[in-house]
């Protein structure tokens, strides 16, 4: 049997092939001293090894190197001896250069292959080296490369991230999410701070599937994707890349890096800057174009190690505001169908869809009639047509700490330390050239997290290490408000068929004249309103973790973690005007427990009893203004009904006012834990098996309101149980590496994004559609199962091959009360509510996969020929948290490929570069009588250059 040593020596041997083809030999020596000492020795027996034994070890590796220089016909360092041709050095077979093809990819690869076999989890990753072949530094085509693993969202701040299917809607917002994302040990408290920013300068990109958290950091009872940075380095480095393609496409990268004081102070400045313009230029407004990129961000490290005991890394990166027009500021819009999914018991026939109360009845009204250069065949037309449209503002900035001090050679304590900040603005209008809705209005999101993590790592034995800690986390966010502000149309277009017809009706015998009266409180009814729910929240996390790993022989190891944490959630929320606009004489008198003092009356428009002297005064004032009657009691009853649909447009878009209150505050104590094996069948296989279990904390909550103001809704925490079956194999000579995980997971009680009926402002609409307000809820049983694999290839000359890839199985088991979607709607005599048990969740396609292929064929002594090509592939999903049958993708692959020249140093190259590279339709549905257009083929060069 082969001890430890050899079977890490064999591993770690086409690393050392690979990076001897450009690295000095002296790097070279200390990579592998390194990794020796680290892989090969516990702490303690390291202190225990004799200076003698050290000095052997250190020329046997000398050695080693020595050999598979020569082997790959490379010079020898100066000063190093050949090898002795022995036996046993004969009967390794020698690595070609030629045939290593990208040795930096092939390395890294490998060494994270390593490094995922350890350990008795489902780990997927992508290397930085993989993602630099495509410049891919945003956050959603990054992880979208990993298996299991995808994101979805509108504009990043509606951010939603899912590990195997579960996820889609349950981080967006103000909700803290199941899947959790850490930047250097760092994690990110909302999922629009991951999707906002763009990375560069990338280490490494690993998921770890499965509740966790008892190694610390932030928890996740999903999953957890760790992004990891390259940290500053002695050794001298100035490189940069620029990518200019079509759409004005501009991607310009830059690293600088090096000693400040040698051994002692080391920095690191990496800035990218993105500009592009979007695929669909607004007929309307030039200036922005739909779904255009625009971005700039700038990180700076210093690394500070005084002696070899300490290690201090700091880390300031900035992303500074940016404006896009997102995906969610526009759709193209398709004909609603004419009837819904269920049966009228007086008819037997499906229920009918109200034409009058759809878009397609109301853009056909007098009111936007008037424009004769936009009709309803151009809000069906596949253009974006829109007037007076924002694009959305996004900034984000955080400091980070990291710092290691080792108390002995077998214990270690570690500080990181984190800030961070997010600030968005939604600038969306109406979609159209019309002006219901105006422009800045939508989200406005204020959020900062502050972290402070202590671990402690220990080697308490030769097989048993700990590693424990404490955990501080405090989120807030001091704004979270959703505006609207109506324009010109909003009354015309809000109005249902009833208030329409009374206050701009027709008459046959006159088709062009108007009732001025009625026109004019159309107009006033809404326009310049601004109204705004503003909420603002506070989430404090304690915790404490501990896990241990017993290393019971050199082939058997098990884990066990356990982490409690004490949860604190506080929420405040009002709803009220913030600005009457043209007709504050149009307000209700009151709402809930909010007074506007507008005047009461009936649906009729006749005075209520109780009005008191102003409120009668400010009726009379309606009188005159829009009827030129010195009384309100002189009004006709048309006059009188006028007013009362006016004010009731109005009501309808001031909604359930109330005035700001604090929900019951939430308190709990939860936990996780995961219990693990690993097992090395041979130095081929090795198999493992876990248990994990997690916690999420519920919700408080601010719902709607009733008569006394605002309603508390709150939600229950949410757990997780997942098994999962797997092995990792490194095979063929070590060329293959497999890896693959049998999962099945459920989760209890999961918060998603939902919708409450609404039964107020279903009656404050009237038009026959119930209304639905947001919120979070929770699911009472969701289960998801299935297969994870991994593979990579080198066995192939000059080339490398990796794949990951799932098939995954994602039901909610049980779920009574979903709300209905699109097509469920209108009068359905079965309530708003519907039973989804049975049904796929949302985002979660049973087949997915990523293919990625390298090949760098040499030619001569200096240059190389360099491609690359990754695949995409998606089965169908659903698009809608409401599930809609209407909202269901296509099955969809698409390719990205790659092709240029290169140095075989790594000084130079330039690629042409196609994205979507067949033009695939990557657009989705998003209900019955909507479609979002996906970004069609790019084309484009990058540049790569580089001083060291």
């Amino acid at each position: 049997m082969q001890s430890q040593h050899e079977r890490h020596r064999k591993t770690i041997s086409p690393v050392i092939a690979g990076h001897s083809r450009h690295l000095p030999a002296r790097s070279v020596l200390a990579c592998v001293i390194v990794a020796a000492l680290a892989g090969v020795l516990s702490p303690s027996q390291a202190h225990a090894q004799s200076a003698e034994q050290l000095q052997r070890e250190n020329a046997q590796l000398k050695a080693e190197i020595a050999r598979l220089r020569q082997a790959a016909g490379l010079p020898l360092e100066a000063g190093t001896a050949a090898p002795p041709n022995t036996a046993a050095q004969a009967s390794v077979e020698p690595i070609p250069a030629s045939d290593v093809g990208d040795a930096a990819l092939l390395d890294a690869v490998i060494v994270k292959s390593e490094q995922i076999k350890q350990q008795a989890a489902s780990i997927s990753a992508v290397t930085g080296e993989e993602l630099e072949k495509f410049h891919v530094n945003n956050f959603r085509d990054i992880v979208n490369r990993i298996g299991n693993v995808r994101t979805s969202w509108q504009n990043p701040n509606t951010a939603s991230i899912f590990v195997r299917g579960v996820g889609w809607a349950a981080g967006a917002g103000v909700l803290e999410p199941s899947v959790g994302v850490s930047v250097d040990g760092v994690g990110h408290g909302i999922n629009a701070i991951s999707a906002l920013s763009n990375y560069l300068d990338i280490e490494s990109v690993q998921v770890v599937r499965g509740p966790n958290g008892t190694e610390g950091g932030r928890a996740a009872n999903v999953g957890r994707v760790e992004i990891t940075t390259r940290k500053p380095s002695f050794t001298p480095e100035a490189r940069a890349a620029i990518t200019l393609g079509e759409r004005n496409t501009t991607i310009a990268t830059a690293v600088v890096g090096g000693a400040i004081i040698d051994q002692k102070l080391a920095y690191r400045l990496s800035v990218n800057r993105e500009a592009t313009d979007g695929p669909f230029d607004n007929a309307n407004d030039t200036h922005y174009s739909w779904r255009n990129t625009d971005r700039t961000n700038v990180r700076a490290q210093l690394l500070f190690t005084p002696n070899d005991r300490l290690e201090a890394n700091l880390s300031v990166d900035v992303t500074p505001k940016g404006r896009e027009i997102c995906e969610n500021c526009f759709w193209f819009n398709t004909r609603t169908p004419a009837t819904y999914d269920w049966t009228n018991p007086v008819t037997g026939q499906p229920g009918q869809v109200n034409y009058a109360e759809d878009v397609f009845g109301k853009l056909q009204r007098r009111w936007f009639a008037q424009n004769p250069n936009y009709t309803i065949d151009d809000y069906y037309r596949p253009r974006v047509n829109t007037i007076g449209e924002y694009p959305n503002t996004y900034k984000t900035a955080g400091v980070t700490a990291n710092v290691a001090y080792k108390l002995s050679d077998a214990t270690t304590l570690t500080s990181i330390t984190g800030w961070r900040d997010y600030d968005f603005s939604q600038g969306a209008g109406s979609h159209t050239g019309f002006e219901w809705l105006r422009a800045p209005r939508g989200t406005q999101t204020s959020f900062e997290q502050l972290s402070q993590e202590l671990r402690l790592d220990s080697q308490l034995s030769d097989g048993l290490s700990l590693r424990a800690g404490g955990f501080y986390f405090h989120g807030k966010f001091p704004n979270y408000s959703q505006t609207e502000r109506y324009g010109t149309d909003a009354g015309a277009y809000y109005a249902n068929a009833a208030q329409y017809a009374l206050l701009d009706p027709i008459n046959p015998a006159l088709p062009n004249a108007v009732d001025a009266a009625g026109r004019l409180l159309l107009f006033n009814s809404t326009y310049g309103l601004i109204t705004q729910r503003k909420e603002r929240y506070d989430n404090k996390t304690l915790a404490a973790y501990s896990n241990i790993k017993w290393e019971v022989s050199d082939d058997f190891s098990v884990n066990a973690g356990l982490r409690v944490s004490r949860e604190t959630r506080n929420t405040r929320a009002g709803s009220a005007i913030l600005a009457d606009g043209f007709a504050g004489e149009l307000n209700p008198a009151k709402v809930n427990n909010v007074t506007y003092n507008g005047f009461a009356n009936d649906a009729s428009g006749n005075l209520a009893a109780g009005n008191n002297a102003a409120q009668l005064a400010l009726a009379d004032l309606v009188a005159q203004k829009y009827f030129g009657v010195a009384t309100y009691g002189a009004l006709s009853t048309r006059q009188r009904q006028q007013v009362a649909a006016a004010k009731a447009i109005r009501a309808g878009r001031i909604g359930s006012s109330y005035l700001e209150v604090a929900a019951p505050e939430y308190q709990e104590t939860l936990f996780s834990g995961v219990l693990g094996a690993n097992y090395r069948i041979n130095d081929a296989l090795t198999v493992y098996g876990s248990y994990r279990y997690g916690e999420k904390p519920g919700i408080t909550q601010i719902v709607g309101a009733t008569a006394l103001g605002g309603k508390s809704v709150p939600a229950k925490a949410e757990s997780t149980q997942a098994w999962e079956l797997g092995f990792k194999s490194l095979l063929l000579d070590d060329k293959l590496s497999l890896a693959g995980t049998v999962f099945l997971q459920d989760i209890d009680d999961y918060i998603q994004n939902t919708f409450v009926y609404d039964e107020v402002q279903t009656a404050l609409n009237n038009d026959g559609k119930p209304a639905y307000v947001a919120a979070l809820g929770n699911v009472p049983k969701v289960r998801t199962r299935g297969l994870e694999l991994d593979v990579a290839y080198f066995g192939i000359p000059y080339t490398t091959l990796r794949f990951s890839g799932a098939y995954t199985d994602a039901t909610y088991r049980k779920f009574p009360r979903a709300p209905n979607p699109a097509e469920l709607g209108g009068g359905n005599p079965a309530g708003p509510y519907y039973d989804a048990s049975g049904k796929t969740l949302p985002g979660a396609p049973k087949v997915s996969g990523n293919l990625f292929a390298d090949f760098s064929y040499p030619l001569g002594q200096v240059w190389a020929l360099q491609s690359n090509l990754n695949y995409n592939y998606q089965s169908s999903y659903y698009t809608d948290t409401l599930l809609s049958r209407y909202a269901r993708t296509d099955p969809l692959g698409t390719t990205d490929f790659s092709i240029g020249l290169g140095r075989q140093d790594g000084r130079f190259a330039i690629s042409l570069v196609a994205r979507n590279l067949f033009d695939q339709d990557t657009g989705v549905p998003l209900t019955w009588n909507s479609y979002k257009p996906g970004i069609p083929r790019w084309l484009g060069v990058t540049v790569q250059a580089s001083l060291y």
